[in-house]
């Protein structure tokens, strides 16, 4: 539908119609983008026109036309996804997924627990030319392929129906490892297929070197007398994305502190021997019923 041409008021129904309050959400937050304060003047049509005859808009769907002729791979990932999402959470439901062009804002989303946005722009592969001029960080390309779709949208499905905050005042930076591999986890059961490094969002060599330094990550954080600190801060050094972790060697990736929690809920599970449903480890089991149970205490690299 080409807003540059038709009539504005007869498409924006049509718009309205199929895609209900999701279509002025879009425009609003895609399209007109932030406003000042108080502002309340009617611009979408102007920007909605503004917006489907930019050279750098038609460039970004171009890129996307080109790259999803055929969508059938991740179709499959999805719904299989989807499928194991179900099979373990019968009682929720989950959203219609649809795609967008987010300008490179966002990869994947949820919408008023009725739709899953999924921004293709951002998964036209690590050498899309405009990933530069778009800002987007070296260190986090390797995940900007359309094979992180399904993984990308089970994240957001679990931020939206289990919690999304890792870290909080009042929490040590142990339980939130512990919270953000729960989420690890959960990705592991519902996306069974991916490897290690795509549930954590690693590069093939950064899940090896965590695996490698295992001992020595773990000995880091008590050396340091990092774990039991509620610094929010603090957890945003060891949770967050980044190109590495300060004051560990320059291989190390970010988020080490997500790969460890995953590791101690990995253990919790074998320790229980794989009884606790997946449902119930998200629910019931907090970080320190986890911590209690698991024994964390990886051994000595063999390597």
């Amino acid at each position: 539908m080409d807003f540059r041409t038709a009539d504005y008021r007869q498409q924006a129904e049509k718009m309205r119609g199929k895609y209900g309050s999701f279509f002025d959400f879009y425009v609003s937050q895609f399209v007109i983008g932030p406003r000042p304060v108080g502002d309340t003047s009617d611009v979408t049509e102007d920007a909605l026109r503004k917006f489907v005859s930019d050279g750098y808009i038609r460039r970004i769907q171009d890129s996307i036309n080109n790259h999803f002729k055929d969508v059938s791979d991740v179709d499959e990932q999805l719904t299989q996804a989807t499928k194991y999402f179900k099979y373990y959470f019968p009682q929720v439901t989950v959203p219609k997924a649809l795609s967008i062009n987010s300008g490179f804002s966002l990869g994947a989303f949820t919408y008023n627990k009725d739709l899953l946005g999924i921004g293709l722009d951002l998964y036209l592969g690590a050498n899309n030319p405009d990933y530069d001029s778009a800002g987007i960080y070296n260190y986090l390309k390797h995940k900007m392929g359309r094979e992180y779709i399904a993984r990308n949208s089970m994240e957001v499905l679990y931020n939206l129906y289990f919690g999304e905050q890792e870290s909080a005042e009042g929490k040590t930076l142990i339980e939130a490892m512990v919270n953000k591999g729960k989420k690890m986890y959960f990705l592991s059961m519902v996306l069974p297929d991916a490897p290690d490094s795509m549930i954590v969002a690693y590069t093939d060599v950064q899940t090896r070197w965590c695996e490698k330094n295992e001992y020595e990550i773990w000995k880091f954080l008590n050396d340091k007398d990092l774990l039991y600190k509620e610094n929010v801060m603090e957890q945003k050094r060891y949770l967050d994305e980044g190109p590495t972790t300060a004051g560990m060697p320059a291989e190390s990736p970010g988020n080490i502190g997500g790969w460890i929690g995953w590791q101690i809920v990995n253990k919790f599970m074998d320790e229980t021997g794989h009884k606790v449903s997946l449902a119930d480890l998200v629910a019931k089991y907090d970080a320190k019923a986890i911590l209690a149970k698991a024994h964390y205490r990886p051994s000595k690299s063999t390597f």
